[in-house]
């Protein structure tokens, strides 16, 4: 009986084919969502940590406007703010401007949008059509009226 099999064998080495095949297909499976997981999560604080600066601080040096047309190099960091979510309408229109101020924060592709009440009063970034990877959406008072900012990455 030389050169012969048993079928007992044929199947045991079928179902570990099967078995091995799953579990290297689930193994793949697993690291693309950690990895995918893992840029969105980068992508979410990055954009917390740049709209808080954006809403929350004065910038560097405080009265970064006056200077951001005339030598932009200049500004240190990009801020909004009066006080603590309270943003000054003379800064959002300096940084309608000049939004290349914002290439500081590296964000890559970004959207930034500042609605008060009735209308938007800046943007900044790209028009893209896919759906951003990370939304943050802060609400503040522009002056005496009140609004929102929205930042939106890629």
């Amino acid at each position: 009986m030389i050169g012969q099999m048993r079928i007992e064998f044929i199947v045991g080495i079928l179902i570990f084919a099967v078995v091995i095949v799953f579990i290297v297909s689930q193994t793949n499976t697993t690291f693309t969502n950690l990895l995918t997981d893992s840029k969105a999560d980068i992508s979410k604080a990055k954009n917390l940590n740049s709209i808080t600066i954006l809403t929350e601080d004065v910038g560097d040096p405080v009265n970064w406007e006056s200077i951001a047309q005339s030598s932009p190099e200049n500004v240190k960091r990009v801020g909004l703010a009066i006080n603590p979510y309270n943003l000054s309408v003379s800064k959002i229109n300096s940084l309608n401007l000049t939004c290349d101020l914002l290439n500081n924060f590296d964000l890559g592709s970004y959207r930034l949008k500042v609605y008060n009440s009735t209308h938007r009063l800046l943007f900044c970034g790209n028009e893209v059509l896919e759906p951003p990877t990370s939304i943050e959406i802060k609400y503040v008072k522009i002056g005496t009226d009140y609004g929102n900012v929205t930042l939106e990455l890629w």
